[in-house]
């Protein structure tokens, strides 16, 4: 075949060529479809870390995940659910891929014999026990009924509370958890500081309830985890070490505290 008849061939097909890169360029429906990963939170109002309001998952979290996600080139869908059924699906049946917020001390007995990966600190928490104004001082001698979130675990506290001289009220709600303080229906709860504040300031009840710093309490950090995807893990904390600006306006926007 001669160069002229070469030519002629291959004219059209180079025009199509480009024609489709232009179309697969100018058509996100057209590109390969983004990864799509489930990540797990707790089906709870929990300002202003990650809340689930209205159908919807909102927050520092989300908008860290998302923002995440965005260089990333993944999509990521939160699967809100309540507290033990979190676990359950997370370190039993696996149907999810990430969980938030996670810590390797929680439930340690659910994560034998499991390579459970862990995430840098996304953000610090105090969990503590919050009583009323009038109640504060008394120490654990004064707690006779102590009010949690269902699922979370009070022994986690410094020093250890003993659960034999405590009856443990169960909610499903923070909202309601405080309600049951503020009514004195329980003595104390145990709940994390910062979301308990925001919600009694929605509330309109701010200092209703207050940490009182005598009684255990402890402070670590919230993590991303994950079972299946440590390639996504490694990308995950090299966008967390790499984008400190981003990520302090973004707890300042929510209020949480600044390193």
């Amino acid at each position: 075949m001669g160069n002229s008849a070469l030519t002629r061939l291959l004219t059209p097909t180079l025009i199509i060529a480009a024609l489709l890169g232009v179309f697969l360029l100018c058509c996100p429906g057209a590109r390969a479809e983004r990864v799509r990963l489930t990540v797990g939170v707790e089906s709870l109002d929990y300002p202003p870390y990650g809340s689930y309001r209205n159908g919807d998952y909102e927050g520092f979290a989300r908008d860290l995940l998302d923002s995440f996600a965005a260089e990333a080139g993944v999509e990521l869908v939160f699967v809100p659910l309540p507290v033990k059924r979190l676990y359950q699906e997370f370190l039993e049946t696996r149907t999810l891929d990430f969980k938030f917020p996670d810590a390797e001390e929680w439930h340690p007995s659910k994560r034998a014999g499991l390579n459970v990966l862990y995430s840098d600190p996304v953000c610090t928490y105090t969990d503590g026990i919050l009583v009323r104004p009038d109640r504060l001082g008394r120490g654990v001698e004064g707690i006779g009924v102590l009010g949690i979130i269902a699922g979370f675990k009070p022994w986690l506290l410094k020093p250890r509370l003993s659960p034999k001289k405590l009856t443990v009220s169960e909610n499903a709600s923070i909202s309601g958890l405080l309600g049951k303080a503020l009514r004195g229906r329980v003595d104390a709860i145990y709940v994390n500081q910062e979301a308990a504040q925001h919600l009694l300031d929605e509330m309109g009840m701010h200092g209703g309830l207050v940490l009182d710093p005598d009684l255990p309490h402890t402070t670590g950090d919230y993590r991303l985890s994950t079972i299946k995807h440590p390639a996504v893990m490694c990308r995950f904390n090299d966008f967390l070490r790499s984008r400190t600006p981003l990520i302090d306006s973004l707890k300042r926007k929510h209020g949480l505290p600044v390193r």
